[in-house]
């Protein structure tokens, strides 16, 4: 599954991906808890690196122009 960040309104890629996060880390199994923590820890780019390390192999994230690195 691919989804796109509207690099526009930033504002909400945050909002957005710990959403995704806590149902992908339900649905897997994993600790969401200290998945969302994790994630927390930093600012928005820590954020998409820990969001990629962990769901990766189920999402790809996508700006506008190309695939998010990892």
């Amino acid at each position: 599954m691919q989804i796109h960040l509207d690099q526009k309104d930033v504002s909400i890629i945050g909002k957005d991906l710990l959403e995704y996060a806590e149902t992908l880390s339900e649905a897997l199994g994993m600790d969401t808890l200290n998945i969302l923590k994790e994630m927390k820890a930093g600012d928005l780019n820590h954020l998409i690196l820990t969001f990629n390390h962990y769901f990766s192999d189920y999402i790809e994230l996508l700006d506008s122009d190309h695939r998010m690195s990892s």
